[in-house]
Formats: structure tokens, sequence, C-alpha cells
């Protein structure tokens, strides 16, 4: 059966800004209930619960920059025990991943920032594809180069799409080994404009800006950790608007079904045959939906055109 419970209603956000007089756009996250959550399904490790905040923290950020409805896929595939982090994250505030081997890693070390290279790898691929709607979608692809996932996701948007950006997303755990709080801020320049002040965002958040302000515990709002890391170094910040970010799966047994279906007659009969059922758990929220000979009978029929009984 699927696990129905769903996550309490989330406290993180997203704004997005402008600094004032300024051809320069900052995103903020505060995304702690989304990672907390995911972990929780996961039933990550230490590395695995940071890697799963960081990448939906990333994922995010990159959500919001075109149109509010679009979506993107985010892949950091390193040659680490972690074996590969998936993102999915909408305009609108929802996102969901997965990480290949969530148990994987061991303790980042690292004070206050914990180094994830050694569990993520030195050694893979950063891609990204954005679905606006559109025909087709636009993917990129850069390779990975340090192996903190936000230090190469920012050396994909400025090698790949070609905007200059700062990125840092930080997620930090607690004494029981939970996530106690998990945030990111991306600066860019606009297209076709000067990067002074990336260039100092990326100094900042070199300098363990806001790594520490994590590890301090968060302000109450997105708005206010962009003015606590960003304020009076960058200059003043306009917000243009505010969004929830939650954890959230579209998975169902209608989604369950179908997939089964793209299996074709011959492995479906082979299911009936041998083993009377079926499984199906999704990869990113890990939600069960099981499948008894009957129901795999019927959606055998269905696919094949209501053909015979297996044989």
């Amino acid at each position: 059966m699927r696990d129905e419970g769903q996550p309490p209603e989330s406290q993180d956000e997203i704004v997005r800004c402008l600094l004032a007089d300024l051809p320069v756009r900052v995103v903020v996250a505060v995304t702690t209930d989304v990672a907390r959550e995911a972990a929780r399904r996961h039933d990550a490790g230490a590395a695995g619960a940071i890697a799963l905040g960081r990448g939906l923290t990333a994922g995010l950020l990159l959500a919001t920059l075109t149109k509010d409805d679009e979506r993107v896929t985010l892949q950091v595939l390193g040659d680490g025990p972690l074996g590969g982090i998936t993102v999915d994250a909408h305009g609108g505030g929802s996102a969901r991943a997965y990480v290949k081997n969530p148990e994987a890693g061991g303790v980042p070390a690292g004070t206050p920032r914990a180094g994830l290279a050694a569990a993520v790898g030195r050694s893979g691929l950063v891609s990204v594809v954005r679905d606006v709607g559109l025909h087709e979608n636009f993917s990129g692809t850069t390779a990975i180069a340090s192996g903190e996932i936000d230090e190469d996701v920012e050396r994909y948007l400025t090698d790949s799409e070609q905007v200059e950006s700062a990125l840092a997303c930080e997620t930090t755990l607690g004494p029981d080994g939970r996530i106690a709080g998990s945030a990111g801020i991306l600066v860019q320049a606009l297209p076709g404009e000067a990067a002074v002040e990336v260039a100092l965002a990326r100094g900042l958040f070199a300098g363990g800006a806001l790594a520490r302000a994590v590890a301090a515990g968060l302000p109450a709002s997105a708005e206010e950790l962009a003015r606590a890391v960003l304020t009076g170094r960058l200059g003043e910040i306009r917000v243009l608007d505010r969004r929830r970010a939650r954890f959230s799966c579209p998975c169902s047994r209608l989604r369950a079904v179908n997939s089964l279906a793209l299996l074709g007659d011959a492995e479906l009969s082979s299911m009936i045959l041998d083993d009377g059922k079926a499984e199906v758990i999704c990869n990113f929220c890990r939600a069960r939906y099981d499948f008894d000979d009957a129901e795999l009978e019927r959606i055998r029929r269905r696919a094949a055109g209501d053909a015979g009984p297996p044989s």
C-alpha cells in the first residue's frame, strides 16, 4: 500500500529580488522543511541528507529564473559513493529529489561548511534540463569540477547558460543528525551587464557568509536571510515576489499502472505466472504501489488490446 502520509505545511519560501538601481537579480530560498522531508523519505545518512538539501535548494533556485510554470531537472552524477543526485523542481515552489545511495558517504567534515566532494565525487557531469512549456526543452551539461553541488551548479550557469552567477547552498545537521537548516542564495548579473556585484557575492560565499548564517540559525524569512548575508555589501535589496517552497511528488497509482503497461505483454505475463504480484516504488518519494495477479492481468489485457490469457 502507498504511504499516504503528507508532510506538514512548509514554512519554507523563495524570494526573487533585484539590487536597487543595479541590473543584478538575487534569488533566496529557505528549504529546511523541504530538505527534512526528502531526507526522511529516503532514510538518508549524513552525506545523503546534506546532498539532498543542497540539491533541492539549487534546483528550486534554478526553476525560478524564467517562467513561473518552468520545470527543471537537475542531475549531479559523480563517481563518489552517493552515486548521483536527481532533483525535479517547479517554478511554483514544489520540488522532489533522490540520491542513488542515500545511506552512503559517511559524515562530511568541515565547520561550518561540510564538504561533500568525497561523497559526490570529483569526476562526472552536471546536467540541467529546462521545460518551459514549449515544443523543445533546453538542456546543458558541464563537467564536475569540485564535487560540491552548489559550486558545480554555479559553474554550469556561467559556462553553459553563459550568465555570470554566484551560488551558495548550505544544509547543516543538528546534534541528533537531523537537518537543522537549509538555504541558498543565487546572485546573477542580467545578460550583457557588468558582473562586479556577482564577483563580490562569490567572494562572500567563498568566505562562508551563508554557511555561518545557516549554522547560527536561519532568520524568520528568506528576505531577512538575504539582507543578513548581502545588505551593506551589494546594496539595497528590493523584493519582487515571494512564494512558498514545499516537497511534493505527483506520483500516483495510475502512473504506476501506466509504467507497468510499458513493460509489454511478455514481461507482464512472466510476472503473473512466476510471481503473481508486482510492486512499483517511486524513486523520488518512496511511495509503494502493490499489484496482485488479477490487477496485473487487467493491465496486461489493456496493454495488449484484450488478448488472451498469458501462456
